[in-house]
């Protein structure tokens, strides 16, 4: 549990000034009110900003004046601590529902908590839960905000933060970015309370399959798997495992796959994770299909449809990977095609709109298929660092091209896909 403990001596609060100077804004006091019969204005103003620790009797007087007891301070300090802390630990262990009861509680101690020494690992988590949540607004404002606090990070709070950033920039499509940050850490996570190096980990394998470098990332997803494991994080461990068997389906190593699939199929559902056996189902079709099972695919790509959220993220990647197995089985996808078009129609829905477009001609008009792969969606993918993506189109050129004996163009999309994928990247 990576927290940053404050220290107690002598029954002192650390930045106790600050607390006094949080409650005689409070009551409406000047600097002269508060410090008259107990201290000199100057003694205070040092107090308030932290610049002087003055004897635990000037501190009493202070608060007491303002109808406020040490004793009480302190138990409120250590209760704020304690929920800080579960807000952390279920950030650990992906527990949304209770992060979102508990950050409610907090945003009423907002303002006091500012006055506090727990404001960085408050501020800190604030930032992880609106990635969590998928709030880019929020997540956009954190961001900056912690910009102008990290001068006085601590050198764990440091490497969270860059962390954090990581995922930040991986949940707004900023791959490169987000490699950037953990290519950075790799040192620092041996200073890293053990609990947090699975959450590492984790996001090295996951950024490693999007990289098409599935070796490497079955290497830390099983890191993953053993740190998760250790600390009894149950639900991590199913994100972990849920990476391992995308890397054997697109290693080919279908038995392995299928045998991991089939615990997290059964695991998911008896855990009530919802969300994540919705995810687990939709990336076992990848399996089924990668087994020319196009039939069952279809049928669980049909099911997830109806049952998730229309026009989000995961609506349109189920839309995307149902066309393709309706392709596959001769099922008419005309309705589907336009369903995917209408709701594709923002500017960071381009992926799922050009993939409307490749299923509308693939459907409709052979001809302008191969030029339309060509112009339009391998210069995007390659572009915007779609790398599965732009393999396969480039896998698709390469044959159109050796079909047609045109052999310069047929080796330049082969040696892009022997250069540019897997482990050589």
């Amino acid at each position: 549990m990576i927290y940053f403990i404050y220290s107690v001596k002598k029954g002192e609060i650390m930045n106790v000034g600050s607390i006094i100077k949080y409650y005689r804004t409070k009551n409406g006091l000047t600097q002269s009110q508060l410090a008259e019969g107990i201290c000199s204005i100057s003694h205070l103003s040092k107090t308030e900003s932290n610049a002087y620790s003055p004897h635990e009797s000037t501190i009493k007087a202070l608060l007491l004046k303002m109808g406020v007891q040490l004793n009480k301070e302190m138990e409120k300090h250590k209760q704020l601590e304690r929920t800080i802390g579960k807000f952390i630990d279920c950030s650990l262990h992906y527990d949304l529902e209770t992060m979102r009861k508990i950050y409610k509680q907090l945003e009423r101690e907002n303002d006091y908590i500012q006055s506090t020494d727990l404001v960085n690992q408050y501020e800190l988590y604030k930032f992880r839960f609106y990635i969590y949540d998928h709030n880019l607004n929020k997540a956009e404002q954190q961001k900056k905000l912690l910009e102008r606090m990290k001068a006085s990070f601590l050198a764990p709070e440091h490497w969270v933060h860059q962390f954090f950033q990581s995922l930040y920039f991986a949940m707004i499509g900023n791959n490169i970015k987000s490699f950037e940050f953990l290519n950075k850490m790799d040192i620092g996570i041996q200073s890293i309370p053990q609990k947090f190096e699975g959450e590492f980990y984790y996001q090295k394998a996951r950024m490693l399959v999007l990289a098409d470098r599935y070796e490497l990332s079955a290497h830390f997803a099983e890191l993953a798997v053993q740190s998760f494991q250790l600390h009894h994080n149950y639900i991590r461990l199913l994100h972990a495992q849920m990476l391992l068997a995308i890397n054997y389906t697109r290693r080919n190593l279908l038995v392995q796959a299928e045998s991991l699939y089939e615990v997290l199929i059964r695991n998911t559902h008896l855990t009530n994770q919802t969300a994540l056996h919705k995810q687990t189902l939709y990336n076992y079709t990848e399996l089924l299909r990668t087994k020319n099972a196009h039939e069952e695919a279809l049928e669980i790509l049909q099911s997830l449809k109806e049952n998730i959220e229309q026009n989000t993220y995961f609506y349109k990647a189920v839309l995307t990977s149902l066309l393709e197995s309706m392709m596959e089985t001769g099922h008419d996808p005309s309705q589907h095609i336009e369903e995917l078009k209408a709701i594709s129609n923002k500017p960071e829905d381009k992926f799922f709109h050009i993939y409307a477009s490749y299923f509308e001609k693939r459907n409709f008009s052979q001809p302008d298929l191969m030029a339309y792969c060509e112009d339009i969606m391998f210069q995007f993918f390659r572009k915007n660092g779609y790398i599965k993506e732009t393999r396969n189109v480039a896998a698709e050129l390469a044959r159109h091209y050796s079909k047609l004996q045109k052999w310069e163009k047929a080796y330049f999309y082969q040696s892009f896909l022997n250069e540019n994928g897997g482990e050589l990247n």
